[in-house]
């Protein structure tokens, strides 16, 4: 290898070292969703906390279980059952006729031009009647006092979004070490730490947990402009963004969890789906203007 090839690559080496370093300093000055007081009852606007469900009968009570012990004054939980075949529309049913802030709305078929997921959040955003709306998925469990910290974290931080970081639950050598290098993907990607940056184009969106001002999310264009985004959870950060409106991340560890993937087979093929069907959007016979968000 002559000298040229070695200054090349020691100069690649030496730059993704020190970004790497630049990153993790980040990441480290992001905000403790556990440093963060509880808000009283005065001071918790009305929330409405959505998600879709489809075929989670195995990892949905458990999360119902949770939001139902969530201590917070003005809250509905609104959950769209979306043309499940398991027994996921019952266990739905069942909860709500026991707890009344939970509303269920059912979807049969879906639309022309529209993915499951966006088409669902749309239509719980569609029944819902809170100030804020609080995006999630059918198998993330909350902490009793997650919202009203993270209304504290939205009114000290002045913003209009909110994504939360969690703890997701690794069970196997492969399942940490796939899961541990994706976090650390993503972070490389994405900055997070740069998102409360008025003046960064860097976004971030976490299917997991988000909470965005209703006249944010409306003006910003909402699920409505998601219709066919595979990734619809990190497009709905970039959207919310650079419409002008604040955007912000926090670390909440043990107050939201998530078990992504069961396993190292299914984490690979849920990744993998999700990028070959993205890829099938932007280049295949779906690419149309939605393109204008990617």
């Amino acid at each position: 290898m002559n000298l040229a090839a070695i200054f090349f690559f020691g100069f690649i080496a030496i730059f993704w070292i020190s970004y790497g370093l630049y990153i993790a300093y980040g990441a480290l000055r992001l905000p403790w969703l556990k440093d963060f007081g509880a808000v009283a009852d005065a001071g918790c606007p009305p929330i409405s906390l959505l998600f879709a469900a489809r075929d989670e009968e195995e990892k949905l009570p458990a999360a119902l279980a949770s939001l139902a012990a969530i201590d917070y004054p003005n809250l509905e939980i609104i959950a769209v059952d979306d043309r499940s075949t398991d027994g996921t529309a019952c266990i739905l049913e069942d909860f709500a006729a026991q707890h009344p802030r939970l509303r269920v709305q059912h979807i049969s078929e879906l639309p022309a031009r529209w993915l499951g997921k966006p088409h669902a959040l749309h239509r719980a955003y569609e029944a819902a009647r809170g100030e804020w709306l609080v995006f999630t998925d059918a198998d993330v469990r909350f902490s009793a006092d997650v919202l009203r910290r993270s209304v504290a974290i939205a009114r000290e931080k002045k913003l209009d979004h909110l994504t939360l970081f969690c703890d997701v639950e690794m069970f196997g050598f492969w399942e940490k070490v796939l899961i541990t290098f994706f976090g650390l993907s993503f972070h490389m990607a994405t900055d997070p730490h740069r998102v409360g940056n008025p003046k960064s184009r860097s976004y971030v969106g976490v299917g997991a947990f988000q909470m965005v001002k209703r006249a944010a999310y409306e003006a910003s264009g909402g699920h409505a402009r998601l219709a066919m985004e595979v990734v619809d959870d990190m497009k709905l950060g970039k959207i919310v963004k650079l419409a002008g409106f604040r955007s912000g991340v926090a670390v909440a560890r043990n107050f939201v969890v998530v078990r992504w993937h069961a396993g190292a087979g299914n984490l690979i093929r849920g990744v993998t789906k999700n990028f070959l069907r993205r890829q099938d959007l932007v280049c295949g016979k779906w690419a149309r203007p939605w393109r204008e968000v990617c």
